[in-house]
Protein backbone atom coordinates (compact mmCIF):
# COMPACT_ATOMS: atom_id res chain seq x y z
CA UNK A 1 0.00 0.00 0.00
CA UNK A 2 1.40 3.43 -0.92
CA UNK A 3 2.04 5.98 1.80
CA UNK A 4 -0.50 8.44 0.42
CA UNK A 5 -3.27 5.85 0.84
CA UNK A 6 -2.97 6.28 4.60
CA UNK A 7 -3.92 9.98 4.52
CA UNK A 8 -6.53 10.35 7.30
CA UNK A 9 -8.36 13.13 5.47
CA UNK A 10 -8.68 11.02 2.32
CA UNK A 11 -9.97 7.99 4.21
CA UNK A 12 -12.48 10.01 6.24
CA UNK A 13 -13.80 11.84 3.17
CA UNK A 14 -14.20 8.66 1.19
CA UNK A 15 -16.05 6.80 3.94
CA UNK A 16 -18.25 9.85 4.53
CA UNK A 17 -19.34 9.80 0.88
CA UNK A 18 -19.68 6.04 0.71
CA UNK A 19 -16.91 5.65 -1.87
CA UNK A 20 -14.78 3.17 0.07
CA UNK A 21 -15.20 0.09 -2.10
CA UNK A 22 -14.65 -0.83 -5.71
CA UNK A 23 -11.87 -1.23 -8.22
CA UNK A 24 -10.78 -4.60 -6.79
CA UNK A 25 -9.02 -2.87 -3.86
CA UNK A 26 -9.32 -3.35 -0.15
CA UNK A 27 -11.87 -0.93 1.38
CA UNK A 28 -9.22 1.20 3.17
CA UNK A 29 -7.07 1.58 0.06
CA UNK A 30 -10.07 2.29 -2.17
CA UNK A 31 -11.33 4.90 0.25
CA UNK A 32 -7.99 6.66 0.42
CA UNK A 33 -7.58 6.56 -3.37
CA UNK A 34 -10.96 8.21 -3.88
CA UNK A 35 -10.37 10.83 -1.21
CA UNK A 36 -6.93 11.70 -2.56
CA UNK A 37 -8.33 12.18 -6.06
CA UNK A 38 -11.13 14.37 -4.76
CA UNK A 39 -8.72 16.54 -2.76
CA UNK A 40 -6.46 17.18 -5.74
CA UNK A 41 -9.33 17.03 -8.27
CA UNK A 42 -7.51 14.50 -10.42
CA UNK A 43 -9.52 13.43 -13.50
CA UNK A 44 -10.81 9.85 -13.77
CA UNK A 45 -8.21 7.10 -14.20
CA UNK A 46 -5.91 6.28 -15.82
CA UNK A 47 -4.02 9.24 -14.36
CA UNK A 48 -0.27 9.63 -14.87
CA UNK A 49 2.14 12.11 -13.25
CA UNK A 50 3.00 15.00 -15.54
CA UNK A 51 0.22 13.95 -17.88
CA UNK A 52 -1.94 16.09 -20.12
CA UNK A 53 -4.28 16.94 -17.23
CA UNK A 54 -2.19 17.55 -14.08
CA UNK A 55 -3.84 17.95 -10.68
CA UNK A 56 -5.42 21.32 -10.13
CA UNK A 57 -3.36 21.71 -6.98
CA UNK A 58 -0.13 21.44 -9.01
CA UNK A 59 -1.26 24.22 -11.32
CA UNK A 60 -2.09 26.40 -8.32
CA UNK A 61 1.36 26.05 -6.73
CA UNK A 62 3.33 25.94 -10.01
CA UNK A 63 3.88 29.75 -10.16
CA UNK A 64 5.28 29.80 -6.61
CA UNK A 65 7.65 26.88 -7.24
CA UNK A 66 8.68 28.37 -10.59
CA UNK A 67 9.56 31.73 -9.01
CA UNK A 68 11.63 30.02 -6.30
CA UNK A 69 13.53 27.88 -8.83
CA UNK A 70 14.13 30.79 -11.20
CA UNK A 71 15.15 33.21 -8.45
CA UNK A 72 17.66 30.73 -7.06
CA UNK A 73 19.37 30.76 -10.46
CA UNK A 74 20.72 34.26 -9.75
CA UNK A 75 22.37 33.03 -6.56
CA UNK A 76 23.70 29.84 -8.17
CA UNK A 77 25.04 31.59 -11.26
CA UNK A 78 27.07 33.96 -9.10
CA UNK A 79 29.00 30.98 -7.75
CA UNK A 80 29.48 29.14 -11.03
CA UNK A 81 30.07 31.67 -13.78
CA UNK A 82 33.59 32.70 -12.65
CA UNK A 83 34.72 29.12 -13.39
CA UNK A 84 32.98 28.76 -16.78
CA UNK A 85 32.82 30.67 -20.01
CA UNK A 86 29.11 31.49 -20.56
CA UNK A 87 28.31 29.57 -23.75
CA UNK A 88 30.23 26.47 -22.63
CA UNK A 89 28.37 26.58 -19.31
CA UNK A 90 25.01 26.80 -21.06
CA UNK A 91 25.83 24.04 -23.56
CA UNK A 92 26.76 21.56 -20.82
CA UNK A 93 23.75 22.56 -18.76
CA UNK A 94 21.29 22.05 -21.61
CA UNK A 95 22.77 18.71 -22.69
CA UNK A 96 22.65 17.39 -19.12
CA UNK A 97 19.04 18.53 -18.68
CA UNK A 98 18.02 16.98 -22.01
CA UNK A 99 19.46 13.60 -20.98
CA UNK A 100 17.54 13.67 -17.69
CA UNK A 101 14.34 14.62 -19.49
CA UNK A 102 14.85 11.96 -22.16
CA UNK A 103 15.20 9.22 -19.52
CA UNK A 104 12.06 10.46 -17.75
CA UNK A 105 10.17 10.65 -21.04
CA UNK A 106 10.99 6.98 -21.64
CA UNK A 107 10.09 5.90 -18.09
CA UNK A 108 7.02 8.04 -17.34
CA UNK A 109 3.89 7.33 -19.32
CA UNK A 110 2.14 10.63 -19.93
CA UNK A 111 -1.64 10.72 -20.24
CA UNK A 112 -2.96 10.90 -23.82
CA UNK A 113 0.26 12.04 -25.54
CA UNK A 114 -0.37 13.38 -29.04
CA UNK A 115 2.73 12.06 -30.79
CA UNK A 116 1.33 12.66 -34.25
CA UNK A 117 1.04 16.40 -33.56
CA UNK A 118 4.49 16.36 -31.95
CA UNK A 119 5.99 14.95 -35.14
CA UNK A 120 4.17 17.57 -37.21
CA UNK A 121 5.17 20.50 -35.01
CA UNK A 122 8.66 19.47 -33.92
CA UNK A 123 10.37 22.25 -35.89
CA UNK A 124 8.30 24.94 -34.15
CA UNK A 125 8.84 23.30 -30.77
CA UNK A 126 12.61 23.21 -31.29
CA UNK A 127 12.71 26.80 -32.57
CA UNK A 128 10.73 28.11 -29.60
CA UNK A 129 13.03 26.23 -27.22
CA UNK A 130 16.16 27.76 -28.74
CA UNK A 131 14.72 31.25 -28.32
CA UNK A 132 13.52 30.64 -24.72
CA UNK A 133 16.65 28.87 -23.54
CA UNK A 134 19.83 29.19 -25.57
CA UNK A 135 19.40 32.61 -27.15
CA UNK A 136 17.74 34.32 -24.17
CA UNK A 137 20.18 33.11 -21.52
CA UNK A 138 23.21 33.50 -23.76
CA UNK A 139 22.33 37.10 -24.55
CA UNK A 140 21.74 37.95 -20.89
CA UNK A 141 25.01 36.34 -19.79
CA UNK A 142 26.72 38.41 -22.49
CA UNK A 143 24.92 41.56 -21.35
CA UNK A 144 25.99 41.11 -17.73
CA UNK A 145 29.63 41.18 -18.83
CA UNK A 146 29.05 44.80 -19.89
CA UNK A 147 26.35 46.16 -17.57
CA UNK A 148 25.44 45.56 -13.89
CA UNK A 149 23.05 42.73 -13.10
CA UNK A 150 20.59 45.33 -11.76
CA UNK A 151 20.39 47.05 -15.14
CA UNK A 152 19.92 43.69 -16.87
CA UNK A 153 17.14 42.77 -14.43
CA UNK A 154 15.30 46.02 -15.07
CA UNK A 155 15.47 45.52 -18.84
CA UNK A 156 14.38 41.90 -18.35
CA UNK A 157 11.26 43.11 -16.53
CA UNK A 158 9.95 44.35 -19.88
CA UNK A 159 9.39 40.72 -20.96
CA UNK A 160 5.92 40.26 -19.38
CA UNK A 161 4.67 43.60 -20.74
CA UNK A 162 5.97 42.90 -24.24
CA UNK A 163 4.51 39.38 -24.11
CA UNK A 164 1.10 40.76 -23.11
CA UNK A 165 1.17 43.42 -25.84
CA UNK A 166 2.05 40.94 -28.59
CA UNK A 167 -0.15 38.10 -27.33
CA UNK A 168 -3.22 40.09 -28.42
CA UNK A 169 -2.56 40.21 -32.18
CA UNK A 170 -0.63 36.91 -32.26
CA UNK A 171 -2.62 34.67 -29.90
CA UNK A 172 -5.92 36.49 -29.43
CA UNK A 173 -5.39 37.10 -25.69
CA UNK A 174 -7.24 40.11 -24.26
CA UNK A 175 -6.43 41.72 -20.90
CA UNK A 176 -8.49 44.11 -18.80
CA UNK A 177 -7.45 47.60 -17.69
CA UNK A 178 -6.63 46.42 -14.15
CA UNK A 179 -4.35 43.75 -15.59
CA UNK A 180 -2.46 46.31 -17.67
CA UNK A 181 -2.01 48.31 -14.47
CA UNK A 182 -0.59 45.15 -12.91
CA UNK A 183 2.00 44.82 -15.69
CA UNK A 184 3.15 48.41 -15.13
CA UNK A 185 3.19 47.98 -11.35
CA UNK A 186 5.39 44.91 -11.81
CA UNK A 187 7.99 46.97 -13.71
CA UNK A 188 7.93 49.59 -10.95
CA UNK A 189 8.47 46.86 -8.37
CA UNK A 190 11.49 45.49 -10.23
CA UNK A 191 12.97 48.99 -10.49
CA UNK A 192 12.65 49.43 -6.71
CA UNK A 193 14.24 46.03 -6.07
CA UNK A 194 17.31 46.48 -8.26
CA UNK A 195 17.87 50.17 -7.48
CA UNK A 196 19.18 50.55 -11.01
CA UNK A 197 22.03 52.93 -11.78
CA UNK A 198 20.84 54.72 -14.89
CA UNK A 199 24.38 55.86 -15.71
CA UNK A 200 25.17 52.24 -16.54
CA UNK A 201 22.61 52.32 -19.32
CA UNK A 202 25.10 53.99 -21.64
CA UNK A 203 26.93 50.69 -22.22
CA UNK A 204 25.71 50.19 -25.78
CA UNK A 205 26.68 46.55 -26.44
CA UNK A 206 25.43 45.29 -23.09
CA UNK A 207 22.15 47.16 -23.38
CA UNK A 208 21.62 45.87 -26.91
CA UNK A 209 22.26 42.28 -25.76
CA UNK A 210 19.82 42.64 -22.85
CA UNK A 211 17.06 44.05 -25.05
CA UNK A 212 17.71 41.31 -27.61
CA UNK A 213 17.34 38.77 -24.79
CA UNK A 214 13.94 40.25 -23.89
CA UNK A 215 12.82 39.91 -27.50
CA UNK A 216 14.14 36.32 -27.66
CA UNK A 217 12.29 35.18 -24.53
CA UNK A 218 9.10 36.96 -25.59
CA UNK A 219 9.18 35.50 -29.09
CA UNK A 220 9.97 32.02 -27.78
CA UNK A 221 7.15 32.20 -25.22
CA UNK A 222 4.58 33.25 -27.82
CA UNK A 223 5.85 30.70 -30.34
CA UNK A 224 5.65 27.88 -27.81
CA UNK A 225 2.18 28.96 -26.67
CA UNK A 226 1.14 28.70 -30.31
CA UNK A 227 2.62 25.31 -31.22
CA UNK A 228 3.20 23.54 -27.90
CA UNK A 229 -0.29 23.08 -26.48
CA UNK A 230 -1.34 19.47 -26.03
CA UNK A 231 2.11 18.03 -26.77
CA UNK A 232 3.94 15.59 -24.44
CA UNK A 233 5.57 17.77 -21.79
CA UNK A 234 8.70 15.74 -21.08
CA UNK A 235 9.51 14.99 -24.72
CA UNK A 236 8.91 18.62 -25.67
CA UNK A 237 11.23 19.94 -22.95
CA UNK A 238 13.89 17.34 -23.79
CA UNK A 239 13.87 18.30 -27.49
CA UNK A 240 14.09 22.00 -26.65
CA UNK A 241 17.00 21.49 -24.25
CA UNK A 242 18.94 19.34 -26.73
CA UNK A 243 18.42 21.88 -29.53
CA UNK A 244 19.49 24.72 -27.22
CA UNK A 245 22.64 22.80 -26.33
CA UNK A 246 23.54 22.39 -30.01
CA UNK A 247 22.86 26.09 -30.59
CA UNK A 248 25.15 27.07 -27.70
CA UNK A 249 27.95 24.83 -29.01
CA UNK A 250 27.76 26.60 -32.40
CA UNK A 251 27.86 30.06 -30.79
CA UNK A 252 30.65 28.95 -28.43
CA UNK A 253 32.79 27.90 -31.40
CA UNK A 254 32.30 31.33 -32.96
CA UNK A 255 32.68 33.77 -30.07
CA UNK A 256 34.65 32.26 -27.19
CA UNK A 257 37.46 29.94 -26.15
CA UNK A 258 35.71 27.46 -23.83
CA UNK A 259 37.09 27.16 -20.32
CA UNK A 260 35.79 24.98 -17.50
CA UNK A 261 37.18 24.70 -13.97
CA UNK A 262 35.34 22.10 -11.89
CA UNK A 263 35.53 23.74 -8.48
CA UNK A 264 33.14 22.81 -5.69
CA UNK A 265 31.12 25.99 -6.24
CA UNK A 266 30.97 25.37 -9.97
CA UNK A 267 29.69 21.81 -9.47
CA UNK A 268 26.97 22.91 -7.07
CA UNK A 269 25.99 25.77 -9.35
CA UNK A 270 25.90 23.51 -12.39
CA UNK A 271 23.78 20.91 -10.58
CA UNK A 272 21.22 23.46 -9.41
CA UNK A 273 20.96 25.29 -12.73
CA UNK A 274 20.57 21.98 -14.58
CA UNK A 275 18.10 20.20 -12.32
CA UNK A 276 16.41 23.08 -10.53
CA UNK A 277 16.13 25.59 -13.40
CA UNK A 278 16.47 23.86 -16.79
CA UNK A 279 14.54 20.78 -15.65
CA UNK A 280 12.28 22.02 -12.86
CA UNK A 281 11.80 25.72 -13.62
CA UNK A 282 11.47 25.46 -17.39
CA UNK A 283 9.27 22.36 -17.06
CA UNK A 284 6.86 24.32 -14.87
CA UNK A 285 7.00 27.25 -17.30
CA UNK A 286 5.94 24.99 -20.18
CA UNK A 287 3.26 23.42 -17.99
CA UNK A 288 1.80 26.85 -17.19
CA UNK A 289 1.94 27.88 -20.84
CA UNK A 290 -0.03 24.75 -21.71
CA UNK A 291 -2.87 25.66 -19.37
CA UNK A 292 -2.82 29.48 -19.21
CA UNK A 293 -2.45 32.70 -21.13
CA UNK A 294 1.10 33.56 -22.19
CA UNK A 295 0.92 37.09 -20.73
CA UNK A 296 -0.26 35.87 -17.34
CA UNK A 297 2.44 33.19 -17.21
CA UNK A 298 5.20 35.65 -18.15
CA UNK A 299 4.07 38.02 -15.36
CA UNK A 300 5.65 35.65 -12.83
CA UNK A 301 9.06 36.96 -13.94
CA UNK A 302 8.28 40.19 -12.04
CA UNK A 303 8.74 38.30 -8.78
CA UNK A 304 12.18 36.83 -9.51
CA UNK A 305 14.44 39.87 -8.78
CA UNK A 306 12.84 40.52 -5.38
CA UNK A 307 12.80 36.84 -4.45
CA UNK A 308 16.43 36.52 -5.57
CA UNK A 309 17.38 39.44 -3.31
CA UNK A 310 15.59 37.77 -0.41
CA UNK A 311 17.32 34.42 -1.09
CA UNK A 312 20.72 36.15 -1.34
CA UNK A 313 20.03 37.71 2.08
CA UNK A 314 19.06 34.37 3.62
CA UNK A 315 21.70 32.18 1.92
CA UNK A 316 24.66 34.45 1.18
CA UNK A 317 24.20 36.97 4.00
CA UNK A 318 23.96 39.92 1.60
CA UNK A 319 22.32 43.15 2.72
CA UNK A 320 18.63 43.61 2.03
CA UNK A 321 17.47 47.17 1.41
CA UNK A 322 14.04 48.45 2.44
CA UNK A 323 13.47 49.50 -1.20
CA UNK A 324 13.92 45.87 -2.25
CA UNK A 325 11.17 44.73 0.12
CA UNK A 326 8.88 47.52 -1.08
CA UNK A 327 9.66 46.57 -4.67
CA UNK A 328 8.87 42.91 -4.00
CA UNK A 329 5.56 43.96 -2.44
CA UNK A 330 4.76 46.15 -5.48
CA UNK A 331 5.70 43.38 -7.91
CA UNK A 332 3.56 40.90 -5.96
CA UNK A 333 0.60 43.29 -6.14
CA UNK A 334 1.17 43.69 -9.87
CA UNK A 335 1.23 39.94 -10.46
CA UNK A 336 -1.92 39.58 -8.35
CA UNK A 337 -3.71 42.13 -10.54
CA UNK A 338 -2.61 40.30 -13.68
CA UNK A 339 -3.60 36.87 -12.39
CA UNK A 340 -6.95 37.75 -10.81
CA UNK A 341 -8.61 38.89 -14.02
CA UNK A 342 -9.93 36.61 -16.69
CA UNK A 343 -8.39 36.54 -20.14
CA UNK A 344 -9.43 35.18 -23.48
CA UNK A 345 -7.16 32.19 -24.07
CA UNK A 346 -5.65 31.30 -27.44
CA UNK A 347 -6.89 28.27 -29.26
CA UNK A 348 -4.49 25.36 -29.58
CA UNK A 349 -3.57 24.19 -33.06
CA UNK A 350 -5.81 21.42 -34.22
CA UNK A 351 -4.15 18.13 -33.39
CA UNK A 352 -4.08 15.02 -35.46
CA UNK A 353 -6.23 13.29 -32.90
CA UNK A 354 -9.04 15.68 -33.70
CA UNK A 355 -9.15 14.71 -37.35
CA UNK A 356 -11.81 12.24 -38.47
CA UNK A 357 -10.50 8.76 -39.14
Amino acid sequence: MDLWTLTPFSVARAFATGRHTGGGRQPLQAAALYGWREWFRVPPPPWRPLGLYPPLMLLRVAPLIFVLFWSGAFVAARGGLPDFTPWAFLALRFFAASLILLVLALLVREANPDWRSFRRRWAGVVGAGIFMNGLYLGLFFTAMQEIPAASAALIGSLTPLLTAVLSGPLLGERFKLAQWAGFLLGILGVALVVGVDYVALDAGAGIAAAFAGVVALTFGTLWHARVGRGLPLLATNAAQMAASGIFCVIVMALVETPSIVWSQQAILSFAYLTIGVSFGGMGLYLLMLRHGAAGKVAANFYLTPGTAALLAFLILGESLRLEALLGLAAATAGVWLVQRGGVKLPLAPKSAADKPV
